[in-house]
């Protein structure tokens, strides 16, 4: 009999026997991996970028065709940005009598940039350049320049920076029917960045180089509209000036383009 009246009692409801001294609790974490999970997608990366490309092409009494491509990427940390850039342009020509092709343009342009603030307020910084360029067609083989100075930017308004520097580069030139040169030159840069509108933002830069044996002075202005959130149309404006340029050839390259673009 003692021993059934045991069982009953344990297979009794709780309230039946009266309630435990410690109450149990659910635990749950402090934050859902889930939530974890978004909160990382949400925070914008270091690193942007840009594309662009653009071709025309003509027939007729000659065929043509232009193309042109732009690649830039950009890293932006607290202290330290870097910017890289590459940029590809030609003209070809075919005679539709001869059936002879030649090319007036054909430019190859790579560029590297690192900066370094020297305060939080991201001003006055260091900077080292590399840059390449090629253009046969218009008397240039190769050029390259690699130097470092300072700078300083200044933060004008809301998304408007401007960023000027000074400092030296090493140039290696080598240009179309002349010997290969080296000399050390001072240099000067300039960029900018400014929206006119939600939709559309005006860009430039300029790069000068100037020494014994080397002057030259290349700029870049844009005009960007945005037609929606990924895409945007480039009108561009660029101007090549050489101030000691090969036999046969101007001093001054100017070239105008209109591409199509996407942003990352």
């Amino acid at each position: 009999m003692l021993t059934i009246l045991l069982q009953s009692a344990l297979i009794l409801p709780q309230s039946a026997v009266g309630t435990l001294s410690t109450p149990i609790e659910a635990t749950t974490p402090e934050k859902n991996i889930s939530e974890n999970i978004l909160a990382e997608a949400d925070e914008s990366s270091p690193w942007t970028g840009s594309a662009d490309v653009g071709l025309t092409l003509i027939s007729g009494n000659n065929e043509s065709s232009n193309a042109s491509a732009l690649f830039v990427m950009k890293w932006a940390g607290k202290l330290d940005d870097v910017a890289l850039g590459a940029q590809y342009a030609s003209a070809r020509t075919t005679d539709g009598v001869t059936n002879d092709a030649y090319s007036t343009a054909r430019l190859y342009q790579y560029d590297a940039e690192y900066n370094r603030f020297f305060s939080e307020e991201k001003n006055l910084f260091g900077f080292a350049k590399f840059s390449s360029r090629e253009d046969q067609p218009n008397g240039l083989q190769m050029r390259n320049a690699g130097g470092a100075g300072v700078g300083y930017r200044f933060h004008l308004y809301t998304d408007t920076v401007v960023n000027i520097g000074a400092g030296s580069s090493y140039v290696s030139e080598n240009k179309v029917n002349v010997l290969a040169t080296t000399s050390a030159v001072a240099t000067a840069f300039f960029n900018f960045n400014t929206p006119l509108t939600d939709s559309l933002t005006f860009e430039g830069k300029g790069d000068y180089l100037t020494g014994s044996d080397v002057e030259s002075y290349v700029q870049d202005l844009t005009l960007r509209w945005n037609f929606n959130a990924d895409w945007n149309l480039r009108l561009s404006h660029n101007i090549a000036w050489d101030g000691n340029p090969s036999a046969g050839f101007t001093g001054t390259d100017r070239r105008l383009e209109l591409t199509i673009g996407t942003t990352f």
